[in-house]
């Protein structure tokens, strides 16, 4: 049920999924080596602006444009590769949807060799984003322009402005190189960066040390928005809370990524969203010291065939004694931090007297009456975790948490399966036949009806 060819072959609406055989073992990516690059990205040697480029974001502005060209030309060439020489970039990287696919590696199979590095993070203001990355896109392509502006007229820039790299291109793809977001990971702040707060002595320097800034704030290091068929071959993505966003360009609507023998680390919730993404031989480290920590967040749609899933995986940690506790969980199901939850009801206390939580057109919350939509409410998360390795920093006997503790607003049970979906909402009060028009039992395919699942793995 949960093998790569199955999982990966279904793309589109949720519960209309289409089927479109993918198989990404089988890519060049995988299977070679060299490629014949179209592009080369080298500070070492001198830039022409055709071929030959210091930063990657022009490389793709390149290949932008000569994708263009070829598709109305009706060339026949089928993708097009940028080599990056090994050396850390200090850039951010924003590809839009684009008309010939992209390749972009390193020829070097040490990732940590090439790395593409920025740090943001989602309480920064927009014009302090302006003020430190817009230089780098004075004179691109519209369509890469059109990225930025959406984010930097933000009063804040907010999760989804938060990555340094933004990938809307479908077929895109990734090999040898590190994308890391460098908050809460380099000495000091960053110059006008307005919106760090150091709450700790933990901020604070010692004799002859730099401080560390360890606010907590989401800093994507990698956001794939809406394209599908998205591989990374041997990647390494540095980040803490929210390292990894996986994100659909609308509700209810699937894209595939896919992740082999790759990288992934952060201390929260740094696996999320709502796409199709299978993780394939990879390690999954979780990191620092919190009194508690998630592995995975996501909402996937209640319909959706597939959501994550992980086969012959390594979840490691980094020591913390936290960590080493056994305290943390491989996942917990986003609820959109939806303030107005119906479950809320169901929890006791809520904390809030007369709060009522109903069934609406909006999502909306003003004490002590809330309404939620169908759409939100239907973003259930699945997770599957199979033949990996777990270490002992996930709870044995609960690997699965609860969204936030009960007695929250934002509470919500963890939901393993479409039967407990039904049953939280009966609990809540709402009568699922009439409200929700569902003719019982539910018009589901099997897998899509389990939510969260783990099976065949070995515990460390």
């Amino acid at each position: 049920m949960y093998e790569m060819d199955e999982v990966l072959q279904w793309v589109g609406e949720a519960g209309k999924e289409r089927k479109d055989p993918w198989f990404p073992l089988q890519d060049p990516l995988v299977t070679q080596n060299r490629f014949q690059p179209d592009y080369r990205v080298n500070r070492q040697a001198v830039a022409d602006g055709k071929t030959q480029f210091h930063t990657i974001q022009a490389a793709i502005q390149q290949a932008l444009i000569d994708g263009r060209a070829m598709l109305a030309k009706g060339g026949a060439k089928q993708r097009l590769y940028i080599e990056v020489a090994p050396a850390e970039y200090r850039e951010l990287l924003y590809v839009p949807a684009t008309a010939v696919p992209i390749t972009l590696y390193s020829t070097v199979s040490d990732a940590s060799k090439t790395k593409i590095v920025a740090n943001l993070h989602a309480a920064l203001l927009g014009r302090v984003y302006s003020e430190r990355f817009g230089a780098q896109f004075t004179g691109l392509d519209a369509s890469i322009v059109e990225m930025y502006d959406s984010i930097k007229g933000r009063q804040v820039i907010g999760t989804n402005g938060s990555a340094v790299a933004w990938i809307r291109g479908a077929g895109f793809q990734i090999k040898n190189i590190t994308l890391e977001n460098a908050y809460n990971k380099e000495p000091n702040k960053e110059p006008n960066d307005q919106n760090a707060e150091c709450p700790n002595s933990s901020c604070g320097a010692t004799a002859g040390t730099a401080p560390v800034v360890v606010v907590h704030h989401q800093a994507v290091a990698l956001m794939v928005e809406g394209a599908d068929k998205v591989q990374f071959e041997n990647i390494r993505l540095h980040g803490f809370q929210d390292t990894l966003y996986l994100r659909s360009s609308k509700l209810g609507q699937s894209v595939r990524s896919f992740f082999h023998q790759s990288y992934v680390e952060g201390n929260v919730d740094f696996i999320f969203g709502d796409t199709t993404a299978y993780f394939y031989r990879c390690e999954i480290k979780s990191l620092g010291d919190r009194s508690t920590s998630y592995v995975v967040a996501p909402n996937t749609n209640l319909r959706s065939a597939y959501g994550f899933v992980f086969n012959q995986c390594r979840f490691t940690n980094d020591g913390s004694s936290n960590a080493l506790a056994g305290k943390f969980y491989l996942a917990r199901q986003w609820f959109h931090t939806q303030k107005c939850t119906p479950y809320a009801t169901i929890s006791i206390p809520n904390n809030v007297p007369g709060y009522r939580c109903e069934l609406g057109s909006t999502d909306a919350y003003q004490a002590p009456l809330g309404s939620i939509t169908r759409p939100v409410l239907e973003t259930v998360g699945k997770v599957v975790v199979m033949n990996s390795q777990i270490g002992p920093h996930i709870q044995k006997q609960h690997p699965w948490a609860d969204w936030n503790r009960k007695g929250s607003l934002a509470y919500r049970p963890a939901q393993f399966a479409v039967s407990d979906f039904l049953d939280n909402l009966r609990q809540a009060g709402f009568d699922v036949e009439r409200q929700f028009e569902y003719r019982l039992p539910l018009d589901i395919t099997p897998n899509a009806a389990i939510f969260l699942a783990e099976f065949n793995n070995e515990q460390l």
